[in-house]
C-alpha cells in the first residue's frame, strides 16, 4: 500500500460578511495574499466544511486554485481539510508600553 502525501496550504480567511441580495442571503470571504493584496475566496457547492467566521482553513493544494479569468483574481476552494481558529489580539498596547 502506498500512502498518498497531501501538500497542504493554510489560508487565512480575514473577512466573512453576510450579504442580502435580491432576497437571498449568502456569505462573502476575503483573504490576503503573500504580497498583501486582498483576494475574494469562494467555495464550490461540493465543499461541505465552509467557515462561518474569520479563521485559518487548511486545504489540499490540488483542491484549490486561483481563477485569473476575472478582473480581480479569486481563490476557489473545493475541499477544506481543517478549520483552525484565528487568534486575534484584543489590544496591542502591551507591545508598545
Amino acid at each position: 500500500m502506498s500512502e498518498q502525501i497531501i501538500d497542504t496550504r493554510e489560508i487565512k480567511i480575514t473577512e466573512v460578511k453576510e450579504i442580502n441580495k435580491d432576497g437571498k442571503k449568502f456569505k462573502t470571504f476575503k483573504t490576503v495574499t503573500k504580497d498583501g493584496k486582498k483576494m475574494d475566496v469562494k467555495f464550490t457547492q461540493t465543499c461541505l466544511n465552509i467557515p462561518s467566521e474569520p479563521c485559518i482553513v487548511v486545504v489540499d493544494k490540488e483542491k484549490a486554485n486561483v481563477a485569473t479569468n476575472r478582473m480581480f483574481p479569486c481563490l476557489w476552494i473545493k475541499d477544506v481539510i481543517e478549520i483552525k481558529p484565528l487568534v486575534v489580539k484584543e489590544s496591542n498596547i502591551d507591545d508598545y508600553f
